[in-house]
């Protein structure tokens, strides 16, 4: 729907039958995931934004978001939504306050109903036949910069890779003999395909279905369940991203014609929208009011029974099974091996690059450039490739003392690739490469390959293919098949004691793959006299507080730091601690100890236990009188020695008289 005054229509249009395109469906059936019935008061703004800042084509209205007044152009009743076209003059507040001499409608449903893949399906009629009007069923890739404005890499310019189109239903009152399913994108893909109504043009005045079916490789479009034409995706760099719907009416301009001076009014009628996903649980071969609705327990748009990648985290874009959609490399390359001595670089950070290189000449080719950082490593990345260039004719290379070219790559959705060296002439030799997706790719491509080319007088290379491809460490190497790693694990194969080590698999120096570190855990226990306890009673001997780890790595040791309050002095033995707790008072004791375990990249675990000391209360016996102590023997005794010194003293007494 949108520019196609910027690109003009291909001569040979095809022309589809609806007679002779009985092609039938070939899965179980549907699953619905969301579905707009329009039947509330009023245009569920959950769903839709009115684009009133749109402005294409040269047409002739205003879209407003007037969903109440009399001369409103949305209207939802009868379990349909009506957007209106009105001939009246406006200042036009959307546009700044530009004149327009007709409003109309145009929803879309960007940031809230998303989708890729699956089926597309809506059911509209046009209730008006005279000149001028031009409705539309379609749908945009998500990154495209219109509003509303999400701040999500939405800065992409119509039609580039993330903001490519499909039209799935378009109207021209002024051909009505047809409508139109049609692409725009940067790659070629897809074609104008003009369907023609049974009927003529008084068709569009009963209510029809128009569906797509969408994969990655292929885009079938459907007139009441029936195929009118499928379009071959498989090349194509587009399409593999989510896309959102639009319904609007737009009037005149380039595209619709000229308006019938009698036309007043144009309604486009729409029933209900709809996304479906595949399932193998029914056999509905539409999607619809009466479709199911999927059964999908991790919530990311795949049937629960056709999900590879159950529990999926809530807001991940998936691919058709479900599994998360990588679309960026989330690592680096890994890094070249090779010394300086033995290379000259193109595009590196890991050596010095040649000066006076070009990576963006202007040869006019479809592809986007950019450089992106990942982890503090730069990567060129090629979006929406058709061919690129690298020239450095400004500083000449010799490379016939070199044996190999050397690059990394990185794609989700290339499937064709061709890497090509070329000399003075120019004379060019290509290297088809034997693509793979989703993972770092290390190519060390012979220079013995490239016959026909000048070796000493190297001054472009260039790629051709399709898709976006993410490209690191492009440099000529010396001696470099002794150097290779095989399993891409970042050790020499000739070094490697662990071959063909999983991608992405921590090794250590010799190939092999780490122990995945996890962190220990920690627990504190406290006895006194050989009893568990929680307070501590400052008479009853030696506190000791031993630290216990669980570590599910059997090979780790470990370290305890201790941090103890209200005890100047303590006793520490590896993982426990003790103190004499005579002398303290009531407090409370807080005892904390850090476990680190011996990893390479240390991990540890933390806990506390707090004890309250207790001092027992000082415990006086009651003196008391025994009859049968010995008390009454020593009052016996003080007795006898009394007596014994008084005849003693009157003994005396004689003797001296």
């Amino acid at each position: 729907m949108k520019g196609i005054s910027k690109r003009s229509l291909k001569n040979g249009m095809i022309i589809a039958i609806l007679s002779i395109s009985q092609i039938p469906l070939s899965f179980a059936g549907w699953e619905v995931t969301w579905i707009d019935r329009f039947d509330e008061t009023g245009v569920n703004w959950d769903n839709w934004t009115p684009q009133i800042q749109a402005n294409y084509n040269n047409e002739v209205q205003c879209y407003t978001d007037d969903d109440s007044s009399a001369q409103k152009n949305y209207d939802v009743s009868d379990d349909t939504l009506k957007i209106i076209a009105r001939k009246q003059n406006i200042s036009c507040p959307g546009l700044g306050g530009a004149n327009k001499s007709w409003t109309s409608g145009r929803l879309n449903s960007k940031d809230k109903a998303e989708f890729l893949y699956g089926r597309i399906e809506a059911r509209i009629r046009f209730l008006e036949l005279k000149g001028g009007s031009w409705p539309a069923f379609w749908m945009l890739e998500n990154r495209i910069a219109e509003n509303p404005f999400k701040g999500d890499n939405d800065t992409i310019n119509w039609p580039n890779p993330g903001a490519g189109e499909i039209d799935v239903w378009e109207w021209f009152s002024n051909d009505g003999d047809r409508y139109i399913t049609n692409f725009f994108n940067t790659g070629n893909c897809g074609s104008d395909v003009r369907v023609s109504y049974p009927g003529g043009a008084p068709d569009v005045l009963a209510f029809h279905t128009y569906a797509i079916e969408w994969t990655a490789d292929n885009i079938t479009f459907f007139f009441n369940n029936t195929v009118v034409v499928e379009q071959d995706l498989s090349n194509c760099a587009q399409y593999e991203e989510p896309m959102f719907i639009l319904l609007n009416v737009a009037m005149g301009g380039s595209l619709g014609g000229t308006i019938d001076p009698q036309l007043n009014n144009a309604t486009m009628e729409v029933d209900y929208v709809a996304h479906c996903v595949k399932s193998d649980l029914n056999e509905y071969q539409e999607c619809n009011e009466s479709t199911p609705f999927i059964s999908d327990e991790d919530n990311d748009g795949v049937s629960t029974d056709l999900d590879q990648c159950p529990n999926t985290p809530e807001g991940t874009v998936v691919d058709q099974n479900g599994c998360e959609l990588v679309t960026q490399p989330q690592v680096v390359a890994p890094a070249p091996q090779i010394s300086d001595q033995q290379v000259i670089s193109l595009f590196s950070d890991s050596y010095s690059n040649i000066a006076n290189i070009d990576y963006n000449p202007d040869w006019q080719q479809a592809t986007q450039v950019t450089q992106i950082d990942i982890a503090g490593n730069n990567i060129l990345k090629y979006a929406g490739l058709n061919y690129q260039g690298t020239d450095f004719g400004d500083n000449k290379q010799d490379v016939t003392n070199m044996d190999n070219v050397h690059l990394d790559y990185w794609t989700y959705n290339a499937t064709e690739l061709e890497f090509f060296l070329i000399s003075s002439g120019p004379q060019e030799r290509s290297f088809v490469i034997d693509v793979q997706q989703q993972g770092w790719q290390s190519l060390v491509i012979p220079l013995s390959s490239f016959s026909d080319v000048d070796l000493a007088d190297i001054f472009q290379l260039k790629v051709e293919g399709n898709g976006t491809v993410y490209l690191d460490n492009i440099y000529f190497s010396s001696d470099s098949e002794a150097l290779t790693d095989g399993d891409m694990d970042g050790v020499q194969d000739n070094d490697d004691q662990c071959a063909n080590t999983p991608t992405g698999v921590e090794v250590d120096a010799a190939g092999c793959a780490l122990e995945v570190n996890i962190a220990p855990t920690v627990s504190l226990i406290a006895t006194q006299g050989g009893v568990t306890i929680t307070s501590v009673i400052t008479d009853a001997g030696s506190v000791t507080i031993e630290a216990n780890v669980v570590d599910e790595n059997q090979g780790d040791e470990h370290t305890y730091v201790w941090t103890v309050s209200a005890v100047s002095e303590f006793d520490k033995n590896d993982n426990a601690i003790s103190f004499d707790p005579s002398g303290l008072a009531n407090v409370q004791i807080s005892i904390t100890v850090v476990a680190s375990d011996s990893a390479q990249t240390t991990l540890s675990d933390e806990t506390t236990i707090t004890l309250s000391v207790v001092t027992p209360a000082t415990q006086v016996e009651p003196e008391t009188q025994n009859s049968d102590s010995a008390g009454g023997s020593i009052n016996l005794f003080i007795l006898f020695g009394l007596l014994l010194l008084h005849i003693i003293r009157q003994i005396s007494k004689g003797i001296r008289t």
